[in-house]
């Protein structure tokens, strides 16, 4: 049996035409299957816990939906040794299934290749923690510019506009422009798995990276593996907001190792502490207005379809 959580509402009213032709291929083949539409916000983790509790040995759950879905999913899921994963990419970033090189625009081959192969792979996730909520993280979790901008971006005008136009990344970069000049740098302190403090004054984000990209396909961290047991920290500070013109690219190139201003450094856990409260996203779902977040990985937590 297999089990799909069905956002028909997402890339912008895409998915359930998607959701049309995964059913097409099910029905064609006599898959048994059962699938559920959330009917709200939050109600797909509420889903996935009820799935994942079944007294079943092997749950085969699918997500047919975009990043912020996929989130969901994961923060309902109660026995993820129990639980095989997949995901039909219907969303306009879709960074999740980007890091697991999946066909973005195919979803008969994605849900062939899982029906016909059953094999599955541990992959990492990540957890945040900050005044006593918890919240795990597939693609990324981060402070600053890009929190503010993938939070911001969800319901966005501009965002429906070029997701109608195919031009899905391009809402991102134009959002951090305008965001980049408007927001407030902090300073931050970060501990290192347990390491002493370092400084990072005029931060302008931190991303903590379980994939290599997010934002619809920005290489945050071009050298992270969601299967190595640790989490990519990539942070740009004291960069004059003028000189971003000229680092923004370079980002986008999967570059800025070379560059002043960016520090790149892989661990398995790091605490976090701001000057001022700053926006905190999980795959760009917001997670709170905070001074003070802990960042773990969990090594080989998800069995994914490959």
């Amino acid at each position: 049996m297999y089990y799909f959580i069905v956002n028909e509402l997402g890339g912008s009213g895409q998915a359930k035409h998607t959701w049309e032709r995964v059913k097409s291929v099910l029905d064609g083949r006599n898959v048994p299957y059962q699938f559920f539409v959330p009917q709200c916000k939050g109600y797909a983790a509420v889903l996935a816990e009820m799935i994942s509790e079944k007294d079943e040995d092997d749950i085969n759950l699918i997500v047919v939906g975009g990043d912020g879905t996929v989130n969901e999913v994961l923060n309902g899921i109660r026995s993820f040794e129990r639980v095989k994963f997949g995901v039909i990419p219907t969303g306009s970033g879709n960074d999740f299934c980007r890091g697991l090189e999946l066909p973005l625009k195919n979803p008969e081959k994605v849900i062939s290749m899982i029906l016909d192969s059953g094999e599955t792979k541990q992959i990492d996730l990540g957890v945040v923690e900050s005044g006593g909520r918890r919240r795990i993280f597939g693609i990324s979790s981060g402070f600053g510019l890009n929190a503010i901008v993938g939070t911001g971006i969800n319901g966005s005008k501009l965002k429906v506009l070029m997701n109608k136009l195919h031009l899905n990344s391009l809402s991102y970069a134009l959002m951090t422009v305008k965001t980049l000049f408007s927001m407030k740098t902090n300073t931050y302190k970060i501990s290192f798995d347990g390491g002493p403090l370092m400084e990072f004054k005029k931060a302008i984000f931190l991303a903590g990276m379980n994939f290599r990209c997010e934002g619809g396909g920005v290489p945050m961290a071009p050298k992270a593996s969601a299967r190595d047991g640790f989490l990519s920290f990539c942070i740009a500070f004291g960069i004059p907001k003028w000189r971003t013109f000229f680092a923004f690219p370079v980002l986008l190139a999967a570059k800025q190792e070379k560059l002043k201003g960016f520090f790149l450094k892989n661990a398995r856990t790091a605490d976090v502490f701001s000057d001022g409260k700053t926006i905190s996203h999980t795959d760009g779902e917001l997670f709170g207005n905070l001074n003070k977040v802990h960042f773990e990985c969990l090594p080989g937590k998800l069995r994914v379809f490959c």
